[in-house]
C-alpha cells in the first residue's frame, strides 16, 4: 500500500467536465455525500469496474456516494483532444448500454477525463498504468482513504463504512 494524500485533511477541489454525459463535477458541489475517485489508465480501467459494481451494491443511491473516474490525458497532445474525447463519449455510451434502463446514466457512469493533470497531481496519483489510486472524500470533503496496492475494493468499501 502506498498513501498519496494524508487522511483527515482538506480534499483538493477540482471541477471537470464528465466524458459522455457533459455534466460538470466539482468537490465543492459533492458536500453532504462521499465521494470516490479511482484514478486509471485503460490497462487499469476493470479496477474501476470492480469498484463501481461493489460500491453500487453496497450503497445504491448515488446521493450517497459519488463514484467517479478521473483519466490523466496530461499525455495527450491537444491536437488529439477531440479523438480521444470522442472515444471516451463512446466507452460511456457503450458502458452505460449495460445498466438497467430506470436508472438516470450521469448518476452511475462519472468519467471525468484530466486533460491537463491537474487533479492527479493534486491527489498525487502516479504510475495508475500499473495500479489504480484511490481517494474516498468524505461528505465534510476530508481525505477519508489515499489508497494504491493489493485490494482496492476491500479498502474502499471498509473507508465508506467507517463513520
Amino acid at each position: 500500500m502506498e498513501s498519496r494524500l494524508q487522511t483527515g485533511r482538506e480534499a483538493p477541489e477540482f471541477d471537470l467536465v464528465a466524458a459522455g454525459s457533459g455534466r460538470r463535477v466539482g468537490l465543492r458541489d459533492q458536500r453532504g455525500r462521499k465521494v470516490v475517485l479511482i484514478f486509471h489508465l485503460q490497462g487499469t480501467a476493470p479496477t474501476a469496474r470492480e469498484i463501481n459494481h461493489a460500491v453500487r451494491v453496497r450503497f445504491p443511491d448515488p446521493e450517497e456516494v459519488l463514484v467517479a473516474s478521473v483519466i490523466d490525458l496530461s499525455i495527450v497532445p491537444p491536437v488529439y483532444w477531440m479523438t480521444v474525447g470522442l472515444v471516451l463519449a463512446s466507452a460511456y455510451d457503450q458502458a452505460t448500454r449495460e445498466l438497467p434502463p430506470d436508472l438516470d446514466p450521469a448518476d452511475y457512469l462519472v468519467i471525468l477525463p484530466d486533460w491537463g493533470g491537474r487533479v492527479s497531481r493534486e491527489y498525487g496519483a502516479r504510475n495508475t498504468g500499473r495500479a489504480a489510486a484511490i481517494v474516498v472524500v468524505d461528505e465534510h470533503s476530508e481525505v477519508a482513504l489515499s489508497y494504491q496496492g493489493e485490494g482496492p475494493v476491500e479498502a474502499v468499501l471498509g473507508a465508506l463504512e467507517d463513520p
